[in-house]
């Protein structure tokens, strides 16, 4: 069960957070990954099911439990601050507390008269490459705090306003149609520490999709590119973090050319080669941990005026 009494403890921030990790994306083949088509991601962006509320008091009571009907409320895009799409108002303040004047609180206290919560709810059904798998769902940004749950679960909590929030849904997903609900609050605990001139928005403002993972997977990927001093030869060091044994091969190439580098080859009478490689090993993983360290020689600097590009391509079996 959530504990709407943690919304003012400074303390609680996060419950049921996946780690943070790098932004890459998985595709099952290679052959996917260039068409830009990717059955381990499916997006929930669009129509969502919308009720507003004043205050925490307001709201909508049980709105995530299963019994409880939301096709007749409203609708809402998604993503969107509410504040865009006809609820509250946007509001800029800079030295003072957007609640200064409105109702008097103590630090980590918030407002109970008026602080917009928002309702939303989302159907949906599993995608069949999806199915039998883990299934995690990502919002990239909802501003201030969230609480989620899944088929009246429980799943967890976040105030990560600029920052991806993951969750794994695999224990709560059932068979045909699942309800998403989220319940957003427009002012925490945290809002103390947040005050600066910036507008005061709410809502799930960036993308929302859910995804699933084989099982051997790098789910974190730290790379450096260390040059020496001579800024001609360098290393490049990759560690991952994942799950299940298995190798990956590592090959970096030359991306696509960029317009002035084509411009070059052009006004010279070439023709662009691109995709050339530059490195390519392999290494093991266990438990999805994994090392390699491999000298590369034969690039160009990047620079702001020719800023040179290479495509880093890891192949895990």
């Amino acid at each position: 069960m959530f504990d709407y009494g943690k919304l003012q403890d400074p303390e609680f921030f996060k419950e049921h957070v996946l780690p943070a990790h790098s932004d890459h994306i998985c595709y099952p083949n290679e052959e996917l990954l260039r068409r830009g088509e990717n059955p381990y991601r499916c997006s929930l962006n669009g129509v969502w099911k919308f009720s507003y509320a004043r205050n925490l008091s307001e709201c909508v009571k049980d709105f995530e439990s299963p019994e409880t009907d939301c096709a007749g409320w409203a609708d809402i895009r998604v993503p969107a601050h509410i504040q865009m799409e006809g609820y509250d108002i946007p509001a800029y303040v800079n030295v003072q507390y957007p609640w200064d004047g409105h109702e008097q609180i103590w630090a980590g206290e918030i407002p109970t008269r008026f602080n917009p919560v928002a309702s939303y709810v989302k159907y949906f059904t599993v995608p069949q490459p999806m199915k039998g798998m883990p299934l995690f769902i990502s919002f990239q940004g909802v501003e201030s705090g969230m609480a989620l749950w899944l088929n009246g679960h429980y799943v967890g909590y976040s105030e990560d306003s600029f920052t991806p929030s993951d969750f794994e849904l695999t224990d709560y997903v059932q068979d045909g149609e699942n309800k998403l609900a989220v319940r957003v609050f427009k002012w925490t605990s945290g809002s103390w520490t947040e005050d600066q001139d910036f507008f005061r928005f709410s809502g799930i403002f960036r993308d929302v999709f859910l995804y699933t993972r084989p099982k051997v997977h790098i789910g974190d990927l730290k790379i450096k590119t260390l040059l020496d001093d001579s800024y001609t030869k360098a290393k490049l060091s990759i560690e991952t973090t994942g799950c299940g044994n298995g190798s990956v091969c590592v090959q970096l190439s030359e991306s696509r050319l960029a317009e002035y580098q084509l411009a070059d080859l052009l006004e010279k009478g070439n023709q662009p080669t691109g995709g050339a490689v530059l490195a390519q090993a392999e290494f093991d993983l266990s438990n999805g941990a994994g090392a390699l360290t491999i000298p590369v020689s034969g690039f160009r600097l990047w620079s702001a005026e020719k800023p040179n590009l290479y495509e880093l391509l890891l192949t895990v079996r």
